[in-house]
């Protein structure tokens, strides 16, 4: 009788280990699908990270529908817009809502207002006008434009100044003030 419970024993121990040997094996694999998972997530989002969502895509269709050669580019901070409309090329910014931030268009000095004109050549008449660009906001949107390292939020000229060793932007409202906005390295 002792045999048979000492066969017994060994049996139910033999029996135990082969299942949680098993059942380790399958955890084992379980964890290593989930690891193989997440790092195939990890790489989708890495390459998600340099393209601009189809979301941004099809609200700028919806926001320019006479765009040509267009240009989709990530940035830090925004989804870029490349494009012509008409004549105009414009550069387009969405957040990350993908709403409109706002246009630029380059521009030349005389499309400055007069008063505008006049002021930059009297206060920085040592300076050579290198570009001329206008924001032109998205009032509905109230996420501020970045340009030249520094926040703003209404429509605005910006204009480029350099001289020997020294590169400035002053910012010009539709008005015509001037004011000095940020220097460049």
């Amino acid at each position: 009788m002792k045999k048979v419970f000492l066969v017994a024993g060994i049996l139910l121990i033999a029996a135990t280990v082969t299942f949680a040997h098993t059942n380790l094996d399958r955890k084992e694999t379980r964890t290593e699908k989930r690891k193989a998972r997440k790092e195939l997530r990890m790489e989708r989002r890495a390459e998600n990270r340099n393209e601009v969502s189809i979301e941004t895509r099809d609200q700028f269709e919806t926001d320019f529908t006479d765009a040509r050669n267009v240009q989709f580019v990530k940035t830090k901070n925004f989804d870029e817009v490349s494009f012509l409309s008409g004549k105009k090329k414009l550069r387009a910014y969405y957040d990350y809502h993908h709403d409109l931030v706002g246009t630029i268009q380059r521009k030349s000095f005389t499309d400055l207002p007069e008063n505008a004109q006049s002021k930059i050549e009297k206060g920085y008449g040592d300076y050579t006008v290198s570009r001329v660009i206008k924001f032109d906001d998205n009032e509905d949107n109230d996420n501020d434009m970045r340009l030249f390292g520094k926040s703003f939020d209404p429509d605005n000229y910006f204009v480029e100044l350099k001289k020997t060793g020294e590169r400035i932007v002053v910012e010009v409202d539709l008005s015509g003030d001037v004011s000095f906005f940020a220097s460049l390295k």
